[in-house]
């Protein structure tokens, strides 16, 4: 048989490696970082062509730097698609979010200041009918009382509306181009109520497949749902890795090392080389657990005693949560704080 050597880049990889394998050759994805060491070795910096190319990659499994790859089962793979199809939905609404803060930050700068929340029910309620300064400041107050009231379920009464008309009457946001600042608004508002009613739907579909798959990874302090499919799927079959380690340095969880005779660094960023959807996730999942896990608990306090930073501490957190998660999955038993 013919062993074919491919190196991981782009989305066409998976279709390749599914037709090579059905045909019966033995597949072997290699690591880019790999083939980008091999070149600075053979000094072939900035110089790039498919022979070259070819060449790299078969020194790179000449010397060994791989491991062998299989395909996802199909209940994994689809668990990872839909996981990741719903982080993008999240990231979209992030992103119009911040379109419409700009917005509002320009025509009615005093708008942050009236609501704890932009995006809560009576501000979006608000701000899909009348966002624009002049717009509220022509409603009439009993219109807009309700308005502020309904969508509240009744926490905002009149004086809240009398505190947003006078925030109207008084701003002193941009005037130029209202009318479609105002269209634009809307438009973004309707556009997150679109993809919040996706991520609904997503979630829904993530919570049956989890639970057919791996439901015991639920059972750590601070890994939701949404998180914990994640983990599942990016992790895939978790007799891959040999120990919680080998999960961490495949999150890019690890920290790099700055050694040099009798210099060491002592602090050094995590190598962020490994899956960027499984670190993101984990990192979540430690930031919930560090809140409800005892022991998790007083690991970060320790680490913001030895002066170490939020971000910091909560990803040292995540590295011992990797080895809660080997574990579980490993032993497929409830987690035991004990």
């Amino acid at each position: 048989s013919l062993t074919v050597a491919m190196e991981a880049t782009g989305h066409y990889w998976m279709a390749c490696f599914s037709y090579l394998s059905a045909a019966g050759y033995t597949v072997i994805v290699i690591n880019p970082v790999h083939v980008k060491a091999v070149r600075k070795l053979k000094n072939f910096s900035g110089v790039k062509n498919d022979r070259i190319d070819s060449l790299l990659i078969a020194e790179t499994l000449r010397i060994g730097e791989y491991d062998p790859t299989q395909l996802a089962t199909d209940e994994i793979q689809s668990l990872k698609a839909l996981t990741r199809y719903r982080q993008g939905l999240s990231e979209q609404i992030a992103q119009t979010k911040t379109k419409v803060i700009c917005l509002m930050d320009s025509y009615f700068p005093e708008y942050a200041n009236l609501f704890s929340n932009m995006f809560g029910a009576a501000s979006v309620a608000l701000m899909s009918k009348s966002p624009i300064p002049a717009e509220i400041a022509q409603m009439k107050m009993p219109a807009l009382t309700r308005l502020l009231s309904s969508a509240s379920h009744g926490r905002h009464s009149q004086k809240k509306a009398e505190e947003v008309k006078a925030a109207a009457k008084t701003s002193v946001g941009i005037r130029l181009g209202e009318q479609t600042a105002s269209f634009e608004i809307k438009e973004y508002l309707s556009l997150i109520s679109y993809l919040g009613k996706k991520v609904d739907r997503a979630d829904k579909q993530i919570e049956v497949m989890l639970e057919a798959i791996e439901p015991l990874v639920l059972t750590i302090p601070g890994v939701s749902v949404v998180t914990g499919a994640q983990i599942v799927a990016e992790i895939g079959d978790i007799g891959r890795f040999k120990n919680g380690a080998s999960v961490v340095k495949y999150a890019g969880l690890n920290s790099g090392v700055n050694q040099s005779g009798t210099f060491e660094a002592t602090s050094f960023p995590i190598t962020k080389t490994g899956s960027p959807y499984l670190r993101r996730a984990i990192w979540l999942a430690a930031e919930g657990a560090r809140k409800f896990d005892p022991k998790l608990q007083a690991f970060y306090e320790k680490k913001r005693s030895e002066g170490k930073g939020h971000r910091v501490a909560v990803t040292a957190v995540a590295r011992k949560l990797c080895h809660v998660i080997y574990a579980v999955l490993r032993d497929q038993m409830p987690y035991d704080p004990s």
